[in-house]
């Protein structure tokens, strides 16, 4: 027999349709900030379109947490696959370094003229995602794991050379809005337009984009790709270099218009990798010029574009310095364990080669390893093809999801009158110190006030046409 006499108990924990209608009226509208962005806490965000430095030049400061949530919000939205760069393939390959640049850098792998490093690459679409055909307009990416001894270094490259933010704190809305509409997970023109009109400081990138060669490149063999953010170099005597890289494709660069990229996504979804793959069967192995920008330190606090990587390098101030030749040469056999499972970062560098205030790297240097400890799990380092090959690993991690390596690592703190596990002293693992402004506050750049150009170098492009 069926009652409709219900406790005060039995009401809250199955409320009828009318107290459902108060819970979800009470919930939807205790909002007494009205429209202003706040944390997921509540609590109201003042500052949202740049990070908080110490000074113009950075570097970003770990209190910022309105970036750090952003970030780690960003960073697990989507499981398993990548949020970015989720469609793509990957090939083994070595760089022959054909100059001497140890005038330059300190690293090892530099000063060999003839000298092979083996790596491991990964080619893929920025926005689009598992499933679109690989000739939808997206920006491609070239990343490379770099297997030295004296450790991995990854080298991160897209097909175009400059990003359409320069701050991490807009990285997150930069690349939503260039993918799908939560509301119906549909791409929407309308919200990637908007982003590119309210943004004036990524027109240059949404030039390229829209170009046929840069949206739509024929083949990851015919682009050539950029680093984009500056990095450093850092020479046996301590001296600082900025530098941009690129890769100088051999194979010449190539694009598609819009109707042939159409028609190839109808037929055969996977053309860019499955041409890749069949050029390296084959013995046609694509290579390309991996070269620099190198300036002056000093010149470089001066230059209002050296960290904003937004802009490009003039190459007739700063021309490209060749470092050696890119060749893949062997395809992958597991297509999840070499090629899903491999974790790039720019924050994975080896003596010789640092890093520098550019905002958008310095977000970059948390965001890509927070992504693989939520995507791969916390010891992803030891998955074998992230694993460093020339050098064994030596560290005080342990436990954690999906551990791979057994081994002591008692005691696990430092310093300990128990351990010979210490910090190699030698100077040339410590980077010069870095030059940091000295009032923290959210800086635009190049300065907070003054007047850019957001036009002149998207103008130039487009004036090639």
């Amino acid at each position: 027999m069926t009652t409709h006499n219900r406790s005060h108990d039995d009401r809250t924990a199955n409320p009828s349709h009318g107290e459902r209608e108060l819970q979800h009226k009470t919930l939807t509208t205790a909002a007494p900030l009205g429209n202003t962005l706040t944390r997921a806490t509540g609590c109201p965000i003042g500052h949202m379109k740049n990070s908080l430095t110490a000074g113009p030049l950075g570097p970003v400061l770990l209190q910022d947490f309105d970036l750090i949530e952003k970030l780690q919000h960003f960073d697990r939205e989507k499981i398993p696959a990548r949020n970015v760069h989720a469609l793509g393939t990957g090939a083994y390959g070595h760089l022959t370094i054909t100059h001497d640049m140890s005038k330059y850098s300190m690293a090892k792998i530099f000063s060999k003229v003839g000298e092979k490093i083996p790596f491991m690459s990964r080619l893929s679409g920025t926005f689009t995602e598992q499933g679109d055909p690989e000739t939808y307009r997206d920006i491609r990416g070239f990343a490379m794991k770099f297997y030295t001894e004296e450790g991995n270094w990854d080298l991160m490259t897209i097909n175009v050379p400059v990003f359409n933010a320069r701050d991490m704190k807009v990285g997150p809305d930069a690349v939503h809005a260039f993918k799908r509409d939560p509301r119906n997970s549909f791409y929407n023109v309308s919200q990637t337009w908007d982003f590119v009109a309210t943004h004036p400081e990524g027109m240059f990138n949404a030039l390229f984009f829209f170009s046929d060669f840069g949206g739509n490149p024929a083949s990851f063999r015919t682009m050539n790709t950029f680093g984009c953010n500056t990095y450093s170099f850092i020479n046996a005597e301590k001296k600082r270099f900025w530098v941009k890289f690129h890769l100088v494709s051999q194979q010449g660069v190539k694009g598609l218009d819009a109707m042939t990229a159409k028609a190839i996504a109808a037929e055969e979804p996977n053309f860019l990798s499955r041409d890749l793959r069949s050029a390296i069967e084959m013995g046609k192995y694509p290579r390309w010029k991996l070269c620099v920008q190198v300036m002056d330190e000093e010149e470089g606090y001066k230059n209002p574009i050296t960290f904003d990587c937004t802009k490009i390098w003039s190459v007739t101030d700063y021309p490209l310095q060749e470092i050696g030749i890119i060749e893949l040469n062997k395809n992958p056999i597991d297509y999840f364990g070499e090629v899903e499972q491999v974790a790039f970062s720019p924050a994975n560098v080896i003596p010789g080669i640092g890093w520098s205030p550019d905002k958008l790297l310095q977000g970059r240097l948390f965001v890509y390893d927070d992504t693989q400890n939520h995507r791969l799990g916390p010891n992803f380092k030891q998955i074998p093809i992230n694993r460093p090959q020339l050098v064994e690993p030596n560290t005080m991690y342990y436990g954690g999801h999906h551990r791979h390596e057994y081994k002591d690592k008692w005691p696990h703190y430092f310093p300990s009158l128990l351990s010979k596990n210490v910090p190699k002293p030698d100077e040339k693992y410590r980077e010069p110190p870095l030059r940091c402004g000295n009032i923290a506050d959210y800086y635009n750049l190049p300065y907070e006030g003054t007047d850019e150009d957001y036009y002149a170098q998207a103008r130039e492009f487009a004036e090639m046409f």
